[in-house]
């Protein structure tokens, strides 16, 4: 649900002040292209189907499906630091579209 109300609002984030929007997913390869062709995507969804990338990022949840991420959003600026974190409790414990247009624009102000 949370990708295609990205997808919905993929204009109002770019115009937030986003360079770019990604979604990563342990799900192999296919799986995240099939993912992103249902919701609409016209964003990146990545495959991260050996989990390093969400084990670099500390979110990796080993007690379900032999290791899936928690429910993740980084806002990342524009010198590379992290300037919005939210890790979820449960698979739809994720921060609204308002609230990350709101930290994208507060992100983006940053020089």
């Amino acid at each position: 649900m949370q990708l295609t109300r990205l997808a919905e609002d993929y204009e109002k984030i770019k115009s937030a002040g986003a360079v770019e929007l990604i979604t990563i997913s342990a799900d192999n390869q296919n799986y995240a292209w099939s993912m992103s062709q249902t919701t609409g995507a016209k964003y990146q969804v990545l495959s991260d189907s050996d989990r390093s990338v969400i084990k670099l990022y500390g979110v990796l949840n080993a007690k379900e499906h032999d290791g899936i991420a928690h429910p993740s959003t980084f806002i990342i600026d524009k010198t590379g630091r992290i300037q919005y974190l939210y890790v979820g409790k449960d698979p739809q414990d994720r921060p609204s579209d308002e609230v990350l247009v709101a930290e994208i624009k507060k992100a983006a102000a940053i020089k």
